[in-house]
């Protein structure tokens, strides 16, 4: 990203261009000063040179017309080109299919259906007390001590025993799935300990719960996919592990970080902290104006399928548009002084941080139940937390999620008071 006032610029062709990698240690460091200096041009939608070129736009109102509008920008991730030629969700192109999040209707509703009873208002009234549990035995682990690592020792366990006992895995048999989703967010492939033996090992669990459930569903999500069926035809295997690995990376980091981002900003705010803490409706939306604030997605692609406009920009068949969620979340037009944290900010929920139109985040509805629980009860069962912010640190590229390695926490060694 350029230091200068020239963000975006024209090119011979007339379009408007900007230099928007966010993959880049630019992107990391400087993604909310980029945000406010796009929309301070008035019309934040611009032309990226890098991976192969995409629009990316930071509007609100734009967002949520690409994602509402699937007839036009497609999800699908046509790797085989026998289909409309979509490049999937993921810049640059994933070369692997995302079942659920790279498909379009009818498709989409369907697969989707398969695992939307189990986030209903009536399924999380019962995994709210399942995600305490989870987390007060992460807690009760620290008992007698003074610090501890708030991602290894308290937030990746917590979560991951949640997402997976919901799946219908085992939630005790978590480290494999965790350091899939976990570190497998931060580090390459090519690079020392990135999680291949971990990931391998949970796929072929993954398979083989599906057949399993498959011969002997017990009412679960596993056994949803395992029986499902698509069109009149059955889900099949690499569909249904495509989807619960979707679950398993959606229900780590993206909680994950948020409930990390919070807990290093209320530590520094002690009085914001206790209202948080004691004030149930205020917590409430302190969660949404957080997950503005702190987005843990950057952002998701379409593909244009036809030749069409955006923001008043011509936009060709086959041109990729990056819906920006983190830059659309600091939207002047839709979000008063955007750049300011208000955990009591009226339209806080209006957030795109679960993206929008129908691939919003089926779990988020879950994720929200988790901060509330870990925000309440971390903040009183870590009396005198506190974190300093120069010993964190963070995701090396957080183009995909903006997540933590390391949260070194101290607090008084008081831990044993269960619950809250």
């Amino acid at each position: 990203m350029s230091d200068t006032d020239d963000l975006v610029v024209r090119a011979d062709d007339g379009r408007p261009v900007i230099d928007f990698d966010h993959h880049s240690a630019a992107y990391r460091d400087h993604w909310q000063d980029t945000a406010a200096r796009f929309h301070a041009t008035g019309s934040p939608i611009a032309w990226s040179e890098h991976h192969g070129g995409f629009w990316v736009t930071a509007s609100w109102e734009a967002v949520q017309r690409v994602a509402e509008d699937w007839e036009t920008f497609t999800s699908v991730n046509d790797l085989g080109g026998a289909e409309n030629g979509g490049r999937g969700q993921l810049i640059p192109q994933a070369p692997y299919r995302l079942y659920l999040g790279e498909s379009d209707p009818p498709f989409h509703t369907e697969r989707r259906r398969l695992e939307a009873p189990f986030f209903t208002p009536k399924a999380l009234r019962k995994w709210g007390p399942l995600a305490q549990g989870y987390l007060d035995e992460a807690l009760d682990a620290l008992a007698g001590r003074d610090r501890a690592e708030l991602i290894d020792d308290i937030l990746v366990p917590a979560t991951a025993r949640t997402t997976l006992h919901i799946l219908g895995y085992d939630a005790d048999d978590w480290q494999d799935a965790a350091a899939a989703a976990h570190a497998g967010s931060y580090r390459l492939p090519d690079q020392p300990g990135y999680p291949h033996e971990e990931q391998a090992r949970m796929r072929a669990n993954f398979r083989e719960a599906l057949v399993q459930r498959g011969e002997n569903p017990t009412g679960d999500i596993i056994s949803a996919l395992a029986n499902g069926t698509v069109q009149g035809e059955p889900l099949g295997l690499d569909a249904g592990e495509s989807m619960m690995n979707a679950l398993v990376f959606g229900g780590f980091d993206t909680t994950v970080s948020l409930a990390a981002s919070a807990l290093i900003h209320l530590a520094q705010h002690p009085d914001e902290a206790e209202r948080v803490r004691t004030d149930q409706a205020y917590r409430k939306n302190a969660v949404e104006e957080l997950l503005r604030y702190f987005p843990p997605a950057a952002g998701i692609a379409r593909t244009a399928v036809r030749d069409t406009e955006l923001l008043g920009q011509p936009i060709a068949r086959g041109e990729r548009v990056y819906m920006w969620l983190a830059g659309a979340n600091r939207d002047p037009l839709k979000f008063p002084d955007p750049a300011v944290l208000d955990l009591g900010r009226a339209n806080a929920r209006d957030h795109v941080a679960f993206s929008a139109g129908h691939h919003r985040c089926l779990g988020s509805p879950l994720a929200k139940v988790e901060l509330d629980h870990i925000l309440a009860t971390v903040l009183t069962r870590l009396p005198g937390l506190r974190i300093d912010p120069g010993a964190v640190v963070g995701y090396p590229d957080i183009g995909g999620v903006r997540g933590f390695i390391e949260v070194p926490v101290t607090f008084s060694p008081d831990t044993a008071t269960a619950g809250v």
